[in-house]
């Protein structure tokens, strides 16, 4: 935890490996379900959150700032990996970075925040990096 200038604390959560996009619910005996891959990957990023920030439970409105860094694949050419490091190549595919923050808001109910309805002001933001890993700061506003 940080403090920013305004006295207002800064909760910052560093997540390893690649942020997995909310999956589709799924549908059986009567009853919605999540699938097991985003029930694993909301774990991931809960137990990462816990050992960081402990279990704040902010209340009120929040601002999230959401960055993914994402390691450009080992196939590609020193120079096309340059250019990606150097921000002369951005990440377009999939997953949807907005797919992605879902998984991040709903994995931190009940950590991070009583809800994710909290978040009134987010910041997404996906770039290629040397490792992949998640940075999510959140603050009261």
């Amino acid at each position: 935890m940080e403090t920013a200038a305004s006295d207002c604390p800064v909760y910052r959560i560093t997540i390893p490996g690649l942020l997995r996009a909310k999956g589709r619910p799924r549908f059986g005996n009567g009853r919605t379900f999540t699938d097991a891959k985003t029930v694993q990957a909301e774990k991931h990023i809960q137990r990462h959150a816990i050992e960081q920030i402990g279990k704040p439970c902010l209340t009120g409105p929040l601002h999230v700032s959401l960055t993914i860094n994402i390691a450009p694949p080992p196939s590609w050419s020193r120079k096309k990996t340059a250019d990606a490091l150097a921000g002369r190549i951005l990440p377009t595919s999939r997953p949807d970075i907005d797919n992605q923050m879902k998984t991040a808001a709903d994995a931190l109910n009940g950590i991070a925040w009583k809800d994710d309805a909290q978040i009134v002001d987010a910041r997404l933001s996906r770039r290629y990096g040397p490792e992949s890993v998640t940075v999510i700061e959140v603050r009261p506003l």
